[in-house]
């Protein structure tokens, strides 16, 4: 059988439990969705980061020097599954600009999609804007939801265009 190309990638899933080990991380990952998209607000972004409703999926680099720093997060996706509805919608997505054009945003977004078919997620729906439109297409999004409309409708925001 052949090695599956993740094992070799550091990847948890990290949610607000209360823990401290918990609160770094989500305090790293508020930092890295911040300084990569720097359009959204800070409060915003710490605001779903910290939602206990949220979970956040994170590769982490394998390096000692910087275990439990900024700087051990390589990208994540931040997420809200709604499981009676058997889908989620994205929140957050972004690869540390140090490991940017390596096949890191692809690789979470399989990681993301192979945790989400292990917990019941069918579906994954993202309003993304002009800059992270061509990210999601390489990924197998498409612009039209392909989900029925009475599973996500009055749970997410509606955006036109």
């Amino acid at each position: 059988p052949g090695k599956n190309p993740y094992d070799s990638i550091r990847w948890t899933i990290v949610e607000n439990d209360g823990k401290t080990e918990s609160l770094i991380k989500l305090v790293a990952l508020k930092s890295l969705f911040a300084k990569q998209l720097p359009k959204m607000p800070r409060a915003y972004i710490a605001r779903l980061v910290f939602d206990r409703r949220h979970i956040s999926l994170v590769i982490l680099s394998d390096d000692p020097k910087v275990k439990d720093t900024d700087k051990e997060v390589i990208g994540s996706i931040c997420y809200r599954p709604f499981p009676e509805m058997r889908f989620a919608e994205i929140a957050f997505c972004a690869v540390n600009s140090d490991h940017q054009v390596k096949g890191y945003g692809t690789k979470l977004m399989n990681l993301v999609k192979m945790e989400g078919a292990r917990t019941g997620i069918e579906y994954f729906i993202t309003y993304a804007d002009n800059y992270a439109i061509g990210y999601f297409k390489k990924q197998g999004f498409s612009k039209s939801v392909s989900m029925p409309k009475g599973r996500y409708h009055g749970l997410i925001k509606d955006y036109d265009g």
